[in-house]
């Protein structure tokens, strides 16, 4: 970004030199870093989470450590939870494929799959260290509430998990 803005001074040195004069320097360097800081805000949006997408993020995040959980002790809250709220996880998931959509990514449903099973991946580390008994204990609060949430508590769920701060924000 400096070694731009480094070529867009010597470009507007050179073109005030050619026409004359310093207001003529002045009104091209302006020019020159309004459309640097135009490039730098667009790079950061195409990096930006919008509110729907840490909405999406929470809620996903909440289904795969169910998913973990509810394979690892042998429960059925997973598939009951999948079957109550098919459509939300489905809107949840095109969302967060919108978001790697938006971030440039190659292929968005690629990097979304690669996103999700890291997801999973994580929390399936962080249960193998604990003996499954004692995980599956320590899950009960989390298996009982999933048991419960049908759509809008899923998605009143997500939304108060949704963590302000964690990802740049959206300037649009």
């Amino acid at each position: 970004m400096l070694l731009k803005l480094r070529e867009l001074v010597g470009y507007a040195e050179g073109v005030a030199h050619i026409v004359g004069g310093i207001a003529m320097k002045k009104v091209v360097l302006a020019a020159a870093l309004l459309a640097t800081a135009s490039v730098a805000a667009s790079a950061a949006d195409r990096n930006c989470y919008s509110p729907g997408d840490i909405e999406a993020e929470q809620a996903l995040l909440f289904q795969t450590n169910l998913m973990v959980i509810s394979s690892a002790c042998r429960d059925t809250v997973y598939g009951e939870f999948r079957a109550r709220n098919t459509a939300a996880i489905l809107r949840y998931q095109n969302a967060m494929i919108d978001h790697f959509r938006r971030t440039g990514a190659r292929n968005p449903k690629s990097a979304f799959d690669a996103w999700q099973t890291s997801l999973a991946n994580e929390a399936a580390r962080k249960q193998a260290v604990i003996p499954t008994g004692q995980f599956c204990q320590q899950s009960t609060e989390m298996l009982k509430l999933a048991s419960t949430l049908d759509t809008k508590g899923f998605h009143d769920y997500a939304v108060t998990h949704a963590v302000d701060g964690a990802h740049p924000r959206c300037s649009k």
